[in-house]
């Protein structure tokens, strides 16, 4: 089977879409019964000339532009696509994960989309207290319509996500799919080896770690509260932030480690080793589609304490790899719960434990990608 990747972006790029694309691309690439070609770097240049009249009606008006979701940004990607496939013959399926890639390319293959939301919907998810340009909501609109039309299979990451998508798209409802999103990381912890490094974690002070590039999205406020809130209460609590630029906090028990390039071998070996020596990952989103840094947490035994916000209901399950709270709880229900689980090591190892299995039947890449494959062949 020939699958030809599609990105305007380096599909080798770990910083770009958080390295899930990137990932994507390495797991399918070792697949020895695929071929497959990548359409990619694509001429930025037309896009770039938009994003000045973004930043011109952001400053002056305080309105939101998008200039990636322009009905001329997304023919000139469409162009430069098609002649690019011009070099390649038989190609069976092409893959994106971006809407507007696709939606004026003309082609007779059969074209699938991955991602984590629709679009329109991600608009209304991240930035519905925005004013958002009418001439966005109208392109926006127009190019997810084309695109779900041209489209032969929508595969979206979440439950949530899929019933939005289906709900918009009644009528083309049985294109859409499931299928998760695994880790942005290319090393893996074996099963025979993961309970060592859950011994080794420290009995005498919670380490919590929250993989984070957004302050106010992430609603990092929260999660340093509920650092001292636990140390309030007399338990010895530490917390490190990993993804943060330039930001400082005064306080002995927070270590901000900043952003990490996963595209350097030992950026991945760090933000590994801080997981592994860590208790618990915290992710306090306000808005989040899917939740990529929750399936890494996993993946090295981490349990997960989140809020039940777009598509991270669908990752966490209750007492199997983490806990889920409302968004308006109160944060000592929080610190109570984590208190109880840490100082009960047995009950904390079987989570560490049962999270890394939930992580290991659903979100890992080779589970995933034989699953992609048979959807390609219904």
């Amino acid at each position: 089977m020939k699958i030809a990747i599609i990105s305007r972006s380096n599909l080798k790029d770990r910083v770009y879409w958080s390295g899930v694309i990137e990932n994507i691309y390495s797991n399918l690439n070792c697949n020895k019964n695929l071929e497959i070609i990548k359409i990619d770097k694509l001429n930025d240049t037309f896009r770039k000339i938009f994003a000045l009249k973004r930043e011109y009606l952001r400053y002056t008006k305080k309105i939101k532009f998008d200039e990636t979701y322009s009905e001329f940004v997304s023919k000139n990607f469409a162009k430069q696509i098609h002649q690019k496939l011009r070099k390649f013959k038989d190609i069976d399926f092409l893959l994106t994960f971006d809407s507007s890639l696709i939606a004026y390319l003309k082609v007779n293959i059969p074209i699938i989309l991955w991602t984590d939301l629709l679009y329109s919907d991600y608009y209304d998810h991240y930035f519905r207290d925005y004013n958002i340009s009418k001439e966005t909501k109208k392109s926006i609109k127009k190019i997810e319509k084309k695109a779900v039309n041209k489209c032969h299979r929508i595969i979206l990451s979440s439950t949530w996500a899929l019933n939005k998508g289906k709900s918009k798209y009644k009528n083309f409802s049985y294109k859409f799919r499931l299928l998760h999103f695994g880790p942005s990381f290319k090393t893996s912890i074996k099963k025979n080896k993961i309970n060592k490094f859950i011994l080794k974690r420290l009995k005498k002070k919670i380490s919590l770690v929250t993989l984070s590039v957004n302050w106010s999205r992430k609603g990092l406020d929260k999660v340093l509260s509920l650092n001292k809130l636990l140390n309030n209460k007399g338990v010895n609590s530490q917390l490190t932030i990993i993804g943060i630029k330039n930001k400082k906090v005064k306080d002995k028990n927070v270590k901000i480690v900043g952003f990490i390039n996963k595209n350097n071998f030992l950026g991945e070996k760090q933000i590994s080793n801080n997981l592994l020596k860590s208790h618990f990952h915290v992710l306090f989103s306000k808005s989040e589609a899917y939740g990529v840094s929750l399936v890494e947490a996993n993946s090295r035994a981490l349990p997960n304490i989140s809020f039940k916000v777009g598509g991270i209901s669908h990752i966490i399950k209750k007492g199997i790899n983490g806990m889920l709270f409302e968004q308006d709880v109160d944060l000592k229900i929080v610190a109570n719960y984590i208190i109880k689980i840490f100082l009960d090591f047995q009950k904390y190892q079987k989570l560490s434990i049962s999270s890394y299995n939930e992580y290991n039947n659903k979100f890992s890449y080779d589970k995933i990608i034989p699953k992609f494959i048979k959807l390609l062949k219904k």
